[in-house]
């Protein structure tokens, strides 16, 4: 049989079972409309009539019926004149044979493409007989595109979004259900109970109010707490001012093992000596200069006579009923006193104890701390006594129904920071804490959002870190040993040297310290116009004797006293003459908090900073010796970020940093600029701000502005040095590209290094040469100071900015939850906090 018939006789068979087809769908349809095989009437009589009645009526209608449908059909047929009678006219079924003749078509052009993929070469191979490498086999990889999972694509698949969500959820559900009950018991309720035990129900129900009520933006349930060496600032979010409560705990002697006296070294008992003479006669030589410069007279025999004057002043003795600052001293050691009550403890029953040092960190280094629960012991009672006094009144079992901001320092010590928040969360029972950096906390508490320089001068320590958008630059951050206690031991010294009335003065005493701090926060300044012989008085008072007024006279001391910021050699001089010998129990309290180390390299990886070994190596550009090596240096800072930041620390050794404030401040802001945007080392220049308590000295600021423009180098605060040094750059770029190719050539390697150096040489000279052209249009960077806030005390910006954190919508990715630090402990920290931890 021939093709052609085949596919005829095919065809023939096609449309007969397709009319076949047809004919089983129309009796379907029939016997569901009623009808018979032959199209007669199945319904009742009446109907039969009817339509008799309607034939007779119309006379020869089913004829005409036939009629018009074939009619319609001819037309049909005419309007598509190509139409192929096999296929089904438009508007039509479309049969089942001739949707699977396209589906067998669709396959054979799918095996004609793929043929011709692998003809070209590109088809898609799943190779799955790699050898396998390990004990599970490769799996291959899924198609995004025909995948239907929504995975990493909503941020409800973050735990810390979902969980946020969950818990917005809830509050939505029991606010709808307590309006509810209210509504329903409202008439009974206002039956029962007077309008003031109405009030005080709506108090307790607002601060007692179950877990999942907790709202993590409601800033009245949160606590803010800034640790610090001097004092711990506490408060509520919604508070003007925080509470200071001193650092300190007075524990009876019968309840500490193995008590030591670790009483400091009374600076004034001290044996000065000619450097000590020296390093004060660099002071006067710089006040002196100062005094010229600004055109300020000074009188001859000012010296002779204070001393004259000191010398001769008598005590008078002052009642109980005439002294307003009566102390009431603590004698009894019958329990533990904290904070202000620890500061009114007298005698050698008493133990005194500083949970905090330096920074906020933990007193690893007391002698009196048998272990570190027992630190810790002492850092919660601390934080329940201020939290249970009068202005707060929250107990211990309301605590889960608060929340907690930290304000910690820049360059932090992650365990520490660890072990304070499983403190706070597993011990104290916090509902939730959020972390914040203190130089951070400053630009939300004084409203800066440009590029910053902060400066916190606190009691023991200086840190200095540079902001910009909304992040600390890690490698602009510096921490100088010194800070407000060297100026107030230094004061002291130098009233001493001038015949100071006070017999007998032990700045080792609770009582001898806060009397020297009271003359530091009256006496000291910076404003040359009060510098002269000047009459103050004060009254000494002691446990156990009668208080004293005297009457004495100060010149230059309250200026020479601070000067020692700019010169702190005088400083380290101090300290090291003061601190008491070896502690035989400090390794031993160390070993309870080991430093934070790498899981994988077992290196130290604690925050480092370049500016911080650039400080303690003394590598600063304020001391180089020409421009070349401050531009040399500026050059490869990247080079010595990236070799500080992959370095492998053991152990971490406990270098001094005794850097000049403002030379300290120039090296922050150089090297931020460089490792952001060097054009942005103007607006650092022109915003730099002072907070801690050592901020409160008159006329810090105008000094400060003097003392950087004065040691700041002259090619680093030139307007033109940024676009000098990104030229500059953009060339030693091009010169190493050049050579890339010959790349372990040493002389090559040499050729590059010696074109690089005289490429910097000859720019620089231009750079220098433009310096002394007149009228060149090049100007230095300003350099300005900024006041703290109105009405507002330069030591609580810190603690201001983290309330004002505590208010906004943000917060609530940053708290992390009991069940968060449970689960995912200290890795948490990596997603819910606003730096890089």
């Amino acid at each position: 049989m021939s093709r052609e018939s085949s596919v005829n006789s095919s065809m023939v068979e096609d449309e007969d079972s397709a009319s076949d087809m047809d004919a089983d769908l129309d009796e379907e349809n029939a016997r569901k409309h009623g009808r018979s095989d032959d199209g007669e009437d199945t319904g009742d009589d009446n109907a039969d009539d009817n339509a008799d009645d309607n034939a007779d009526d119309n006379g020869d209608a089913d004829t005409s019926v036939d009629g018009a449908s074939t009619r319609r059909g001819k037309k049909k047929y005419q309007k598509y004149p190509d139409l192929d009678p096999l296929k089904a006219p438009p508007g039509k079924k479309v049969p089942l044979h001739l949707l699977e003749k396209r589906r067998l078509g669709r396959l054979k052009a799918a095996e004609e493409f793929a043929r011709k993929l692998k003809v070209v070469g590109i088809e898609r191979v799943e190779n799955l007989n790699l050898p396998q490498s390990g004990l599970f086999s490769p799996v291959p990889l899924i198609n995004q595109k025909n995948y239907s999972s929504d995975y990493l694509r909503k941020d409800e698949n973050a735990f810390a979004v979902r969980e946020r969500k969950q818990m917005r959820n809830s509050n939505a559900n029991n606010s709808a259900h307590a309006k509810t009950s209210e509504l329903g018991s409202g008439a009974q309720s206002a039956s029962m109970a007077s309008s003031a035990s109405l009030d005080a129900l709506v108090d307790t129900d607002t601060k007692l109010q179950s877990v999942e009520d907790i709202d993590f933006n409601d800033p009245r349930l949160t606590i803010v707490i800034h640790p610090g060496s001097d004092s711990i600032k506490i408060g509520l979010a919604t508070d003007e001012e925080p509470v200071s409560i001193p650092n300190l705990v007075a524990v009876p002697r019968s309840q500490v093992v193995n008590p030591v006296d670790e009483t400091p070294v009374n600076v004034l008992n001290i044996e000065l000596d000619d450097q000590f003479h020296e390093l004060t006669n660099q002071l006067k030589y710089n006040f002196k200069e100062r005094m010229k410069y600004y055109k300020r007279k000074m009188q001859s025999n000012a010296h002779e006579q204070v001393t004259s004057f000191n010398s001769n002043s008598k005590p008078e003795e002052v009642s109980d009923k005439n002294d307003q600052g009566k102390i009431d001293w603590i004698y009894n050691a019958d329990k533990k006193y904290y904070g202000e009550d620890a500061q009114r403890c007298i005698g050698d029953e008493f133990i005194l104890r500083r949970p905090f040092c330096k920074s906020g960190i933990f007193n690893l280094e007391s002698n009196n701390y048998s272990s570190i629960q027992d630190l810790l012991g002492d850092v919660s009672e601390l934080v329940d006594s201020a939290l249970s006094s009068d202005k707060f009144n929250i107990t211990k079992s309301e605590y889960k129904h608060y929340k907690a901001v930290i304000v910690i320092p820049d360059l932090f010590k992650k365990s520490h920071l660890e072990t304070f928040i499983r403190l706070l969360l597993n011990e104290m029972d916090f509902r939730s804490v959020a972390l914040m950096q203190e130089s951070l906390a400053t630009c939300y508490g004084a409203g800066i959002s440009t590029p910053t320089c902060v400066v916190n001068i606190g009691a023991e320590q200086i840190r200095i870190a540079c902001v910009d958008d909304g992040t600390i630059i890690q490698d602009s951050a510096v921490t100088l040993d010194y800070g407000g206690n060297d100026v107030t031991n230094l004061l002291a010294i130098l009233l001493q040297q001038s015949k100071f009335p006070y017999k007998n003065w032990n700045l080792s005493t609770l009582y001898g310290w806060k009397t020297a701090e009271d003359f530091k926060k009256k006496f000291v300044t910076f404003q040359d116009a009060d510098i002269a012989v000047q009459l103050f008085n004060f009254i000494k008072r002691v446990p156990g004797i009668p208080s004293e007024k005297y009457d004495f006279k100060v010149f230059d001391e309250v200026i020479l006293a601070p000067l020692g910021l700019f010169y702190p050699e005088i400083f380290k001089y101090i300290q090291e003459r003061q601190r008491p010998t070896a502690k035989e129990y400090e390794t031993t309290l160390l070993k309870q908090i080991e430093p934070s180390r790498d899981i994988y390299t077992n290196s130290l990886n604690d925050w480092r900073s370049i500016t911080q070994r650039d400080c303690e190596e003394n590598m600063i550009y304020c001391d180089a010796k020409d421009d070349l090596e401050i531009i040399q240096h500026a050059l490869d800072l990247n080079i010595h970020i990236e070799d500080l930041q992959s370095k492998h620390i053991e152990e971490k050794t406990d270098k001094k940093c005794f850097v000049p404030l403002d030379k300290a401040i120039v090296q922050s802001i150089t090297n931020a600029a460089i490792n952001v945007d060097i054009s942005k080392i103007s607006q650092f220049y022109s915003n730099i701000i002072i907070v801690g308590g050592g901020a409160n000295i008159p006329a810090l600021d105008f000094i400060l502005s003097d003392r950087i423009n004065i040691w700041r180098p002259a090619v680093l605060g030139i307007s033109s040095f940024p676009n000098f040094y990104k030229s500059l750059t953009k060339q030693l770029k091009d010169i190493q590209t050049s050579n890339k190719s010959n790349t372990g050539d040493k002389s090559q390697e040499q050729e590059v290094a010696e074109r690089s150096i005289a490429l910097v040489k000859v720019e620089l000279d231009k750079l220098v040469a433009s310096l002394e052209i007149p009228n060149s249009g090049d100007h230095f960077f300003t350099v300005g100071v900024l006041p703290a806030p109105r009405n507002l005390d330069p030591s609580l910006l810190d603690w201001k900015g983290a309330s004002v954190l505590a208010q906004i919508k943000l917060i609530e990715e940053l708290y992390i939850s009991r069940n968060d630090w449970d689960v995912h402990g200290n890795r948490v920290l990596q997603y819910k906090c606003i730096f890089a931890y």
